[in-house]
């Protein structure tokens, strides 16, 4: 294998890995912006979910839209849903707000220290829309 080839690779090998860090980085548990509840952040197949681990006062799901999940606890629910990786942040995904019943289209990055994730909730396009900072829960 000649020189060009065996750089190539290691420096595939090593971008890959930097990316995989990139994308765990966003792992760990984040207190909401009303210091309510905890959501616990992980990733199945190639996506990033979002659960509630904790909350402030134990309730059902009483402002859902839907009817029929108002008899659900808010504990315990997926906040986060289907965010995809690309170029940095999780985009594309789906964030659901137990205080209004509402989902909204989303996206997510971290800060430059990665103590705070940036959560932006959006209707249609994202400049139509909120960005909420979730504070990093240390265990």
């Amino acid at each position: 294998m000649n020189r060009l080839k065996k750089y190539g690779i290691l420096f595939l090998i090593l971008f890959m890995g930097l990316h995989t860090q990139a994308q765990k980085d966003f792992l760990g548990r984040w207190l909401s912006p009303s210091k309510k509840g905890v959501v616990e952040t992980y990733i199945q197949g190639n996506k990033l979910y979002g659960k509630l681990i904790w909350v402030k006062d134990e309730r059902k799901d009483i402002y859902n839209a839907d009817k029929s999940l108002r008899n659900r606890e808010v504990k315990g629910m997926v906040m986060f849903n289907d965010f995809v990786w690309e170029d940095g942040q999780w985009i594309n995904g789906k964030i659901y707000d137990p205080e209004g019943g509402s989902t909204y289209s989303s996206k997510m990055w971290l800060s430059d220290d990665k103590q705070t994730l940036f959560v932006r909730g959006y209707i249609g396009i994202s400049i139509i829309g909120r960005t909420e900072k979730f504070s990093r829960v240390f265990k």
